[in-house]
C-alpha cells in the first residue's frame, strides 16, 4: 500500500456527512441562531460562583459569550474561573483566529505569550512552552494536549497533532508549567485543553465555512447543531486539500467531530464525544541551510527518493458525566477509548497500531474552610496504551523487507488535588500535591536473527505545588508559585533506533523546580499578561539528531536551566487617544524571552541548550469599525533563531514576517475574510532539527512558507 486513494473524493463525502442532520424540523428543535443570547441557552449550575468582581481574564473588546452547561464551560465561565488560578495560565476563544486559515495550532497561538509553536509541514508543529521538550524533532512531549479535560495524549505522554481541528474549537486553555495541575499535570511544560463548542454555546443551528487559497489550497467545514428537549448535538465536518508551499507536501485531511448531551435531571448531565480523523501528507523533509534560504521550495533527496508520507487514521469515543453536589460542587467522571493506525514511509516504512483507554473523575467545590472561602479541586485518572508495529525497509514508499516486530505497552495513574484558601479576602494561599505512577514495557523480534528481546521500567513520585494569589483591586491579581514536575520518558525515548533494529534504552525520569511570579488583568482601556519563571531542571530528556533522515536520539542533561518573560500587552489606542468614538482600534503585543542552557556539563558547559529561541515578538493593530468589517496589519519577529547545535556553532537567521487579516459581515450571518501571510516573501528557517555539533550542509532545516493569500466565507442560518 503506497498511499490511501480513499481522500479522492474527500470533500463531497466530508460535506455528506453533516449537511442531512440540518433536515431535522426546526420546529422541533431550540433555535441556536447566532444572535441568540446566552440568556436564552439552557443552563445547569456554574462550577464556581465568582460574585461581583470582573474577570481579570476578559481581556479587550470581548464579546458576551453564551453560557455552557455542567458538563461543558461556555468561555466567559471558563474566564470566571481561570481567576482562582496563580499562575500563568491563558485562555484564547475562537474569534481570535476565526478570520485565519488556521489548519494546525502554530496559526492559534500567536498572541499567547510562552508558548512557541511552528509549523514544520501540513499540521506537524514544533510546539514547546517555556522550552519543555523544545529540541524534540517530531510530535509533543512534556505537555499534556486534552481536548474537553479529556486526555488527547498517550498514556506514555507523548502526543499528536494530527487529531486536532482548529475549526471546531471554542476557545483553548493554556496552563503554563506547574499550573497544568489543575488537570494532573505536573509537567515542565503544563497543560493545553482544547475545548469545542455543544449546541448551547454553538454560532447557529447551521454553518458552513469554504476557505482557501494558495499552494493550491481549499478547505470546506460544516456545522449542525440543536437542542431537542433534554437532548443536545453538535456535529462538524473539516475536509482539506492542499499541495503545499513545498515539493512533495500534498496534504488531503478529513474530519469528523461531534458530542451528544442528555440532562439526566436537575443535578446531572452526560455527554459523548466522537472523533474521527484521516491524514494523508507527503513530507518534504529537511533541508542544507543554503537551501532553505535560496531554494525554499525544494524537497529533501531522500524525501523524494523514499517517497515519504505520514498517513493516519484515527477514532476516539469519550464520555463525561457531570454531577452538581451541593450549592456549588461539580463531579465529573468518565472514560476514552481511541485507535490510531500509522502508515509512515521514512528512514524506514512504519507500520503501527495503538489502542488508548482511559478513566478519570474530578471534583471542583467552592465552599468555606474555618469560615474562610475556599476552592479545592481533586482528581484521579488512569490510561494504558497498546502498540503494535512493524519495521520494514523504505521501498520507494511501499514495504520492503520486514526489519523488526515490536509492541509498546505504556501505563499512567495519576492522582491530584489543589487546594486555594483565602486567609484574607482579597489573598488566597494555594497547595496542591500530584502523584504518579507509570510503566513501560518493550518487546521486539528482529526478522532476520529472530532474537527476542524483552524490556520494562517503572516510575513513581509525588510532585508538591505552593502559591498565592492576590486579587489587587477589580479585574487585577498578582501571583506567585513553586512547582516541583516530574516526567517519565516516553516510548520513543526509550526506544531508539540503533543502526538497523531498535532498541530499548533506559533514560532517567526529568524532573524539575519551577518558581514562577506574575500580575494580570483587565481595565476599560488596557489589558496586560506578566510572568517570570525559573526552573532548574535534573536529568533533562533532550534530544539530538544523529544523521539526515534519522529518528532522534535521547539522553539525560544532568543539570539545566529554563528561565524566561513572558508578556502580552493590548491597549485601546482608538479610546486613549480619543481618535475613535464607535470604531474600536486596538494594539495587541505578545513578547516572549526564554533562555534554556546547560549547567556545568561534562561536554558542553554551559552552553544553551539546541532549539532554544530566546526572543519572539508578535504585534497586531486591529482597527474594528462600528459598520462591520474590521482590518489588522501584524508582524512576527525573531531577531535571534537560536543555536542549531549544542555546541553553539551554528544560529537559525533570524527574521521578520508580517501579514493582515481582516473580513466585513455582509449581513449578521454571512461574514467574508481575507488574509495574507509573509507579505514579503521572506526567506527563512522557521523550525530545525537539533545537532550535537553542526556541519556545514547538514540537512536540518525546514523552510518557511513563502507568500500566502487565504479568503473565505462563513454563513451561519
Amino acid at each position: 500500500m503506497k498511499k490511501y486513494s480513499a481522500q479522492r473524493h474527500f470533500l463531497a463525502l466530508s460535506f455528506a456527512l453533516t449537511l442531512p442532520f440540518a433536515a431535522i424540523n426546526a420546529k422541533a428543535a431550540e433555535p441556536v441562531a447566532a444572535d441568540k443570547s446566552a440568556d436564552d441557552a439552557v443552563t445547569l449550575a456554574p462550577l464556581v460562583i465568582t460574585g461581583e468582581k470582573s474577570s481579570p481574564m476578559k481581556g479587550l473588546d470581548a464579546p458576551d459569550y453564551k453560557s455552557g452547561t455542567l458538563t461543558s464551560q461556555g468561555v466567559g465561565e471558563a474566564q470566571d474561573d481561570f481567576s482562582h488560578m496563580p499562575g500563568a495560565v491563558a485562555i484564547i476563544p475562537a474569534e481570535k483566529f476565526s478570520d485565519k486559515f488556521a489548519s494546525n495550532l502554530e496559526d492559534t497561538f500567536s498572541f499567547t505569550p510562552g508558548v512557541f509553536a511552528r509549523k514544520r509541514y501540513g499540521q506537524e508543529v514544533r510546539l514547546t512552552i517555556r522550552g519543555a521538550g523544545l529540541s524534540r524533532g517530531f510530535h509533543l512531549r512534556s505537555i499534556e494536549l486534552l481536548q474537553d479535560g479529556i486526555p488527547l495524549t498517550q498514556a506514555d505522554g507523548s502526543g499528536d497533532f494530527q487529531d486536532v481541528d482548529p475549526l471546531i474549537l471554542q476557545h483553548i486553555e493554556v496552563y503554563r508549567g506547574g499550573d497544568g495541575l489543575r488537570y494532573g499535570a505536573a509537567s515542565l511544560g503544563g497543560a493545553i485543553n482544547l475545548a469545542t463548542p455543544t449546541a448551547h454555546t454553538a454560532k447557529a443551528e447551521n454553518l458552513i465555512r469554504i476557505d482557501g487559497g494558495s499552494f493550491g489550497t481549499i478547505r470546506g467545514h460544516t456545522e449542525v447543531a440543536r437542542i431537542i428537549d433534554n437532548v443536545d448535538f453538535f456535529a462538524s465536518t473539516t475536509a482539506i486539500h492542499s499541495d503545499g508551499a513545498r515539493q512533495h507536501s500534498r496534504e488531503d485531511t478529513a474530519r469528523f467531530n461531534g458530542n451528544l448531551g442528555i440532562r439526566l435531571n436537575e443535578t446531572a448531565e452526560t455527554r459523548f464525544y466522537f472523533n474521527y480523523n484521516s491524514v494523508d501528507q507527503d513530507l518534504p523533509g529537511t533541508v542544507s541551510l543554503s537551501n532553505a534560504i535560496n531554494n525554499p521550495e525544494a524537497a529533501a533527496p531522500g524525501s523524494l527518493a523514499g517517497d515519504q508520507q505520514r498517513n493516519v487514521r484515527s477514532i476516539r469515543l469519550a464520555n463525561k458525566t457531570s454531577f452538581a453536589i451541593g450549592s456549588d460542587g461539580v463531579l465529573d467522571v468518565g472514560g476514552y477509548v481511541g485507535y490510531n493506525s500509522l502508515f509512515h514511509p521514512i528512514f524506514q516504512t512504519l507500520d503501527y497500531d495503538a489502542s488508548s483507554t482511559g478513566l478519570f473523575a474530578r471534583y471542583t467545590d467552592e465552599g468555606t474552610l474555618f469560615g474562610k472561602r475556599n476552592v479545592v479541586t481533586a482528581g484521579v485518572r488512569a490510561g494504558y496504551t497498546a502498540l503494535t508495529g512493524n519495521n520494514y525497509v523504505n521501498a520507494a514508499g511501499n514495504r520492503g523487507a520486514l526489519i523488526q516486530e515490536s509492541s509498546q505497552d505504556s501505563t499512567s495513574s495519576v492522582i491530584y488535588a489543589e487546594n486555594a484558601f483565602y486567609a484574607l479576602s482579597d489573598l488566597a494561599i494555594v497547595t496542591g500535591l500530584q502523584g504518579v505512577n507509570a510503566t513501560r514495557k518493550y518487546e521486539s523480534t528482529v526478522a532476520l536473527t529472530g532474537v527476542h528481546k524483552e524490556d520494562d521500567a517503572d516510575f513513581t513520585s509525588l510532585s508538591p505545588k505552593l502559591g498565592l494569589l492576590w486579587d489587587i483591586a477589580d479585574g487585577a491579581q498578582a501571583y506567585t508559585n513553586i512547582t516541583r514536575s516530574y516526567e517519565p520518558p516516553i516510548m520513543s525515548d526509550l526506544t531508539q533506533t540503533l543502526g538497523a533494529g531498535t532498541s530499548f534504552t533506559p533514560m532517567d525520569p526529568q524532573r524539575a523546580v519551577t518558581f514562577e511570579m506574575g500580575t494580570r488583568g483587565t481595565t476599560k482601556h488596557v489589558a496586560w499578561d506578566l510572568a517570570l519563571y525559573r526552573a532548574k531542571v535534573e536529568d533533562e530528556l533532550v534530544n539530538f539528531t544523529t544523521g539526515p533522515g534519522i529518528p532522534a536520539s535521547t539522553f539525560n542533561a544532568r543539570n539545566t536551566l529554563h528561565q524566561g518573560i513572558e508578556a502580552a500587552l493590548s491597549l485601546d489606542i482608538g479610546a486613549l487617544t480619543r481618535i475613535t468614538h464607535e470604531d474600536k482600534l486596538i494594539l495587541e503585543q505578545v513578547y516572549t524571552y526564554a533562555v534554556a542552557r546547560f549547567e556545568g556539563d561534562a561536554v558542553y558547559g554551559d552552553n544553551d541548550l539546541a532549539g532554544s529561541t530566546p526572543h519572539v515578538y508578535t504585534a497586531a493593530i486591529r482597527y474594528r469599525s462600528s459598520q462591520g468589517w474590521d482590518i489588522a496589519p501584524k508582524v512576527d519577529w525573531v531577531p535571534d533563531g537560536g543555536y542549531v547545535d549544542y555546541s553553539n556553532t551554528q544560529k537559525s537567521p533570524s527574521y521578520a514576517m508580517y501579514g493582515i487579516e481582516g473580513g466585513i459581515d455582509v449581513t449578521p450571518t454571512l461574514r467574508l475574510f481575507v488574509e495574507g501571510r509573509n507579505l514579503t516573501d521572506e526567506h527563512a528557517v522557521t523550525s530545525y532539527t537539533t545537532v550535537t555539533t553542526y556541519v556545514p550542509n547538514s540537512l536540518i532545516f525546514y523552510p518557511a512558507d513563502g507568500r500566502a493569500i487565504y479568503a473565505g466565507f462563513t454563513a451561519s442560518f
